[in-house]
Order: C-alpha cells, then structure tokens, then sequence
C-alpha cells in the first residue's frame, strides 16, 4: 500500500509542480527501463543444474527547478517493488549541492556510474563487490540521511568534485543485509559515512579516476556478533582509447566485529575487478571482466555470505539492435565462499524514451 501511493505520487508529481514550472526556468525527464533476463546455473549450491527468469521495470524521474533538485527511482518486478532512491536537493551559487533523501553509499564506480541495472549496465551481472545488499552483497550499499557534493573546475577542462553522505544505513537481519526503508522505517539502525573524490580530466568524456572511504556501524542480528564497523577505501578508475574502454576498482574491506561477549575480531578482505568493452561498431560490444577476492573464509562476517565472490571470470557480447534497445549475452565461471559454478545469462533490455 505505501508503494502504491508513492507510485502515484511520483506519476502525478508534474502536475502537482506545475506552477513552478511557470515560476522558474525547469527541466524535467521521465525515464522508463524494462527488462527481462534468463540465467542458468550449473552447479548451484545443492550440486544441480537451477534456472531462473527476472522481469522488471524501472521508473525514474528528475526534476530540476531553479536551484532546486528532485530525484525518484521505482522498481517494480515479479519478486517485489522498491523505492530504490529519493532526493530532494538545492544548489547553492557557489555550485555546492545539498540532497536530502534515500542515497547508494558514495563508493566505487561501478554502482555509482550503473545504479540501476538494465539497459545503462554494459555488462548483465555486476562485479560481486558492488552488489546490493538485497543481492547477498557484503557491503553496506545505501543510507539516509544528508548528501553534499561539490565541484572545482581546475581549468577550462579538467575538474574536481567531492561528494558526501551521512546519515543511517543497513543492518544484518541474520541471512543478509537489510537496507533502511524510507517508507517503512524501523529502529536500531546506526550512523554511516561515505567520501568519495574523483578527477575528471576531460568534460566531454567519462574518463574518471577517484578515491574513496566509508565508515558503517552495522548492527547485527546474529548469535555470535551484535556489531560490525566496516571501513572501506579504495580506488578506482575508467578511461578509453578509441573504442576500447577499461575501468576498474580496488576494494580494501575492514571489517571489526564485536561478539556477544564485547570482544573484537579485526579481518580485512580485498576485492579487485577490472573490464574492457571494444565497441566494434554501433550495434555491436564484446566484453570481458575480471574480479578476485582474497579468501573470505577466515573472516567471520564474509563467511556469512554464501554468494561471496572469490574469484570471477566473465565474457559477454552486447547487442544493441534497435535504438535505445539491447540484449546481451553472457556466460561467467565464478568461485563463490561455499561452491563453483558456470553462468549462462541473456537479457532483454530498453529506455523509454
């Protein structure tokens, strides 16, 4: 029912704003990404062949109003549906950004540059480190609170900008990480803070290179821990020559947990992934993907996750055959924590409009 409403609201939000429309110079877009994917499986974790199928669509809707921001991104699939984000923001004239609302945590590249999966995604699955905590990811991956971001234009081309958060973020409800629900909130949650800093050489390009750090007190509905502080920091970076694009991010993953007798275990886990896509022609895009992880066993927190990527080797052809539609075809041989497996995957996908 609060996600009906929330549907509504947002379709009708146009309408509701349209005095200050008048009022100010505006810009609105209204973006809709459906999708459907098959993936098989073999083995999967009780050593058969398992197959599954996933429908989707997308809803996303900008407005800006004068110095006034506004964010919204709706998931409706066959599993469920989800406020996945929700800003309200103001620019300053200085160019500083202030956003209030329902953010992915400022980290990495690959969930910062993709966030929503479908069609923006070059590739169908995502590294293993950058998955949401709704799909067995290991980290912390969205907050509440506040976020500011600032950019410095170093000359006529090149910039700097900093972006960060604050505010509550997920906890671990015993099979996996539960982000906070803006439209059903609950308590026990605890302080999360995020930084990132890239430099953007070039405007009229998407070469980006970057560090950056999170802080998340995760409480942790487990019978042996109740808490764990994760840090993470990292680098990351995306570039092209021609039409051979690499981009890629190291992770450095602390985790401290606090037992149920207030003692702590201190473990840290690295994750590294790095991908080429080679546009051969305007329908056409090969790619491949590398991810590796040092072993997650003898951390107690990663070894909670069964879908914990070791390591991951990745092949995949992207076929756009009509404008603003793909499919993509895939196939990936992973080491997961507790089992190995081969991946086949395709996937439909499209931007309206």
């Amino acid at each position: 029912m609060h996600y009906t409403r929330l549907f509504f609201s947002l379709a009708c939000l146009p309408v509701l704003l349209s005095p200050l429309f008048c009022a100010a110079q505006s810009a609105q877009q209204l973006l809709i990404l459906p999708e459907f994917s098959y993936r098989h499986q073999a083995p999967d974790a009780s050593g058969d062949d398992a197959s599954d199928h996933r429908a989707s669509v997308d809803l996303l809707y900008a407005l800006d109003t004068g110095q006034y921001r506004f964010f919204g991104e709706f998931i409706i699939s066959d599993e469920k549906t989800t406020l996945a984000r929700l800003h309200l923001g103001y620019e300053t004239r200085t160019g500083t950004t202030l956003w209030l609302g329902r953010f992915q945590m400022i980290e990495g590249y690959w969930n910062k540059t993709f966030h929503f999966r479908n069609y923006i995604q070059p590739s169908i699955q995502q590294p293993g480190i950058a998955d949401y905590e709704d799909e067995g990811g290991i980290l912390a991956s969205h907050f509440s609170g506040l976020k500011l971001r600032q950019r410095w234009q170093i000359n006529k081309e090149s910039a700097l900008q900093l972006e960060a958060g604050f505010g509550v973020g997920a906890k671990f409800g015993g099979k996996r990480l539960e982000a906070y629900d803006l439209l059903n909130p609950d308590g026990g949650r605890k302080p999360s803070t995020s930084l990132r800093l890239s430099y953007q050489p070039a405007p009229e390009t998407d070469t980006e290179f970057g560090i950056f750090f999170t802080d998340s007190r995760i409480p942790m509905k487990q019978s042996l821990f109740t808490q764990n502080t994760q840090q993470v920091i990292g680098g990351f970076g995306n570039a092209r020559f021609g039409a051979l694009r690499l981009y890629g991010a190291l992770h450095r993953v602390k985790n401290n947990l606090k037992s149920t007798s207030a003692r702590r275990q201190d473990k840290t886990v690295y994750s590294l992934w790095m991908q080429g896509d080679y546009r051969l022609n305007p329908n056409w895009m090969p790619y491949l993907r590398f991810e590796h992880s040092n072993d997650g066993h003898s951390d107690p927190y990663t070894g909670l996750f069964r879908r914990f990527v070791r390591d991951r080797r990745l092949a995949g052809l992207r076929w756009d055959f009509l404008d603003n539609q793909a499919i993509k075809f895939e196939y990936a041989n992973t080491d997961f924590l507790h089992e190995d497996s081969d991946q086949w995957a395709v996937q439909w996908s499209m931007i309206l409009p």
